[in-house]
């Protein structure tokens, strides 16, 4: 890809176009893999925490847009992209739903830095990101947490049943 400010401008539409389409369920998240590096970085700097921040990896990431039926839309509001430097600040909206309960919840704002390499096909990657948002409510936590659990419980009884298990 030549790295130009209209080429980094729709590479980054695609990528939210397909976090809010592919984030929830277990099987497609995996698709959203591709627009990460294996060494990238999460760095969260809005959530109140006791313990130092770390930094979150891709798999953590992945992990975490795991939470079928509760929708988190990021809506970009504003772009400034550093083509020199491969950075691209984002100003943008969140807004979550939970489609079993039909709870939603206040749009939020937030903003990010990333940080962009091209890998060896010059295809780009966010290598990091450094994230800022409003606080999020408490209750989102646990419908986060339900539609995450219920999902991995759900995949993990499909394994332990089917034919793929261990000893048979």
């Amino acid at each position: 890809m030549e790295v130009t400010y209209e080429n980094v401008l729709e590479w980054f539409e695609n990528y939210f176009d397909e976090i809010c389409k592919y984030q929830g369920d277990l099987k497609t998240v995996p698709k959203l893999k591709k627009f990460f590096a294996s060494d990238f970085e999460l760095t969260m700097y809005s959530i109140p925490s006791p313990q130092p921040r770390e930094p979150m990896t891709r798999d953590a990431l992945l992990m975490s847009f795991v939470h079928p039926g509760l929708q988190e839309d990021l809506i970009p509001r504003y772009y400034s992209v550093d083509v020199k430097q491969l950075i691209v600040f984002v100003h943008f909206e969140i807004r979550f739903s939970d489609k079993p309960s039909g709870k939603t919840w206040e749009p939020l704002q937030a903003s990010a830095h990333y940080h962009l390499i091209l890998d060896e096909n010059r295809d780009l990657k966010i290598q990091k990101i450094n994230y800022w948002t409003e606080p999020l409510p408490e209750d989102l936590f646990g419908y986060w947490t339900k539609r995450k659990d219920e999902a991995l419980a759900d995949y993990a009884m499909g394994y332990i049943n089917s034919d793929h298990r261990a000893g048979k």
